[in-house]
């Protein structure tokens, strides 16, 4: 057979395949990390979770970290709605505790508390005089009678039994804690039960609160973030307001949100109060007072609300305003100070209104659903410029169509925000912060946001030889959410 030449098809066209750099995926800020200083059934750094069974495997039904991981899975929907992941880290954060005050055995003095119909007592909670009155023992059969008597005026402060003793328990945590008792200055006609046939308070025992100390729970936030990323922060620790207040100091420059729960509805004028005006938005503060472990399993079941927003979807937004807490009642400690307390400081609170139990969302720097928008909002922004600027095999020039590709990455982060109801169109209230001004109201106003930055020939030689991009300016509208109404109705006959 003659030799014959094929001049190959590549001669004249010559493909290369070049694939496109990988990305770097979302940031999940739904995820959840509970700090917990309980023992662990497990000896690495942290675990992670889609379901409850494996925290109870690890740590017990009876554990405090599996029931704040029950709660989080309980609601629907619930932070894995938003895709998120429970990771649990061990650390070495000691508890405080409350100071207290423990009566002598009480048994055989039931008879006499039965003579009684009209009973005052005279505590000091926390260095405040507190005068109980009003107490009808007449009816009780046990010591754990007399406790319901005494809590059903609703001093704050906890009352248990043990082995027929009352123990008397602060609300507060750490050494600003106490309880303690003394005689009624004027008993007025009724009967003080300081006296030995009733709690004989000359031989109650008191004990005082002690604060947090071991590790410091930003300390392992901040080590924690150099493994794996979360958006979400919950503790089994129990702190004082001096332990809480400098953890939400030093949170507060990390991409989370600290999920703090409040024993004792007294801090929220004080620790609320502090944290709000100390700017502090990123500790979301909820107060609920039927028992310090119930305080930390509501903010569980609060924060996997506020981490319930799938930021993919379309009008997902939420509140946390009015949102049942399930397998929760509301506060029946609450009162009118209380609640406006709670919106003067920031504090949030799950109250019953109408037989339904619900929380009331506080403006502490932002709403809770604020703050986590604005936590996804620049997670994503940084994933999106990131992206833009690794996914192409040549360069993205200093041109102005390299700036507008590199503005166009943001703002489709924007548009999402637009599509899950976090931002809308709106009109923009003061003045106008960059750009020309007619362009920033326009796409205010039909948009909902505005992206601006300056020419790429005004930008220094510096900062070009520098190869940085001129800085680019997003306005973005927050929608916002309707949490109360005023209704003026005219009646004519």
């Amino acid at each position: 057979m003659a030799y014959s030449y094929e001049v190959p098809l590549s001669y004249t066209v010559n493909v290369s395949l070049a694939a496109q750099p990988s990305g770097l995926a979302d940031f999940n800020t739904n995820s959840i990390a509970i700090f917990t200083n309980e023992p662990a059934g497990f000896s690495e750094n942290y675990q992670a979770y889609l379901q409850p069974s494996g925290v109870e495997t690890n740590f017990g039904t009876d554990s405090l970290t599996y029931e704040m991981a029950n709660a989080l899975f309980t609601p629907v929907p619930n932070f894995r709605t938003g895709g998120g992941i429970l990771y649990v880290f061990p650390f070495k954060g000691v508890n405080a505790t409350s100071g207290t005050l423990t009566t002598a055995d009480l048994s055989a003095k039931l008879e006499g508390f039965k003579t009684v119909n009209n009973g005052s007592l005279n505590l000091t909670i926390d260095g405040t005089p507190t005068l109980i009155t009003g107490l009808d023992f007449t009816s009780v059969q046990r010591v754990e009678d007399i406790a319901l008597v005494i809590q059903g005026q609703n001093p704050d402060v906890n009352i248990s039994v043990d082995e027929n003793k009352l123990v008397f328990t602060s609300r507060r945590f750490g050494t600003s804690s106490g309880v303690t008792i003394s005689t009624v200055a004027e008993p007025n006609g009724a009967t003080d039960i300081y006296e030995a046939d009733y709690l004989d308070g000359a031989s109650a025992q008191t004990t005082d609160g002690v604060n947090a100390s071991g590790q410091k729970l930003s300390d392992a936030v901040k080590s924690a973030l150099q493994q794996v990323y979360f958006g979400g922060v919950l503790t089994t620790q129990y702190m004082d307001d001096e332990t809480v207040q400098a953890n939400a100091a030093a949170i507060q420059s990390e991409d989370v949100t600290f999920f703090n729960d409040m024993s004792s509805l007294k801090d929220i004028a004080s620790l609320g109060a502090q944290i709000k005006t100390a700017g502090l938005g990123k500790t979301r503060t909820l107060a609920y007072s039927v028992s310090p472990r119930d305080a930390k399993i509501a903010a569980a079941t609060y924060a996997t609300i506020a981490k319930s927003v799938n930021y993919n979807g379309s009008d997902t937004a939420n509140t946390l305003n009015l949102k049942t807490l399930t397998g929760l009642a509301g506060d029946p400690n609450l009162s009118d100070t209380y609640l406006l307390s709670a919106q003067t400081n920031g504090v949030d609170i799950y109250g019953v209104t109408g037989g339904l139990s619900v929380v009331y969302s506080n403006d502490n720097n932002g709403y809770t659903d604020d703050i986590e928008a604005n936590l996804w909002q620049k997670k994503a922004t940084e994933v999106a410029g990131f992206n833009y600027l690794r996914q192409t095999n040549t360069k993205i020039p200093q041109t102005e169509s390299g700036l507008l590709g590199l503005k166009n990455a943001y703002a489709q982060v924007c548009e999402k925000a637009i599509q899950n109801g976090t931002s809308a169109p709106g009109t923009w209230n003061g003045s106008i912060p960059f750009g020309d001004p007619e362009d920033f109201v326009r796409n205010i106003e039909e948009k909902g946001y505005y992206i601006y930055s300056v020419p790429i020939a005004q930008q220094s030689q510096t900062e070009r030889e520098a190869r940085k991009a001129p800085v680019i300016q997003i306005a973005i509208k927050r929608s916002g959410a309707f949490h109360f109404s005023e209704v003026i109705i005219t009646v004519q006959r």
